[in-house]
């Protein structure tokens, strides 16, 4: 049976990083992945963004761009391009093309495993140790509240599209996709989980250390706490793991 996946590319001023995330998503898809769509989200950037991603559109019609005229942050950013999707699975893959190539042909052949694959990073050193430690914290606080074991919330979780779009998202933060995983852990959806590496990121730096950043998370954990509340869940996993996963 051919399956069909949506990539949600969000950019924001990534126009010298733009062209190789798509070269690398292009490239891990090969010929396994016929039946793809690349949307791309300008998020008001203030550079040359928008026309970067014009220029990759117009050379491939599986690709389409949209452009938010105000900034809607990553997670505002990720909703719009979900709202486009069409395809049977989405998969967020950031402008900054911080993931390798391997890396996502990995999450790409296990994709269909479960309702949700979520990948985890293995190469945490190479982020700064505050960064690190705060991930951590971030993870292990979600896991403590919420009663799960999920490795890591940030990375590019592939969920099936008609589900996840059975949830609202409240926020437009960078904890959006906590939230949506929590909120579908929940309603019992499955999921597994497989190993990726991140990479430097060839121009800029991220910012998802700010301090405006770091508030939305903490107020989409408090909102998680009033919508959802804190419990033990009972998450459904395949019996098996996928190769690589330790």
């Amino acid at each position: 049976m051919t399956r069909s996946l949506t990539f949600v590319v969000p950019a924001f001023n990534e126009e010298h990083n733009i062209a190789a995330t798509v070269e690398t998503i292009l490239g891990a898809i090969g010929n396994e992945w016929p039946d793809y769509e690349i949307v791309m989200i300008n998020d008001a950037s203030g550079d040359g963004t928008g026309a970067a991603m014009d220029a990759v559109a117009a050379a491939n019609p599986h690709i389409r761009v949209l452009h938010n005229t105000v900034n809607m942050n990553l997670g505002g950013a990720y909703k719009r391009g979900l709202e486009a999707a069409t395809k049977d699975f989405v998969m967020m893959v950031p402008g900054d093309n911080g993931f390798d190539l391997e890396s996502l042909r990995t999450v790409l052949r296990n994709i269909g495993t479960a309702d949700i694959l979520i990948p985890y990073v293995t190469n945490t050193t190479i982020r700064t140790p505050f960064r690190s430690l705060a991930s951590r914290a971030f993870t292990g606080l979600i896991n403590a509240l919420f009663g799960l074991k999920v490795r890591y919330y940030n990375g590019p979780v592939v969920h099936r599209t008609e589900l996840l779009k059975t949830i609202s998202i409240r926020t437009n933060g960078f904890a959006y996709q906590a939230e949506a995983l929590v909120k579908m852990l929940t309603k019992g959806c499955s999921y597994t989980e497989c190993p990726v590496q991140i990479q430097d990121r060839a121009v800029g730096r991220s910012s998802a250390m700010k301090l405006k950043n770091q508030f939305t998370i903490l107020m989409t954990i408090l909102n998680l706490l009033t919508e959802v509340g804190p419990r033990r869940m009972r998450v459904r996993m395949p019996t098996k793991q996928p190769p690589g996963s330790p």
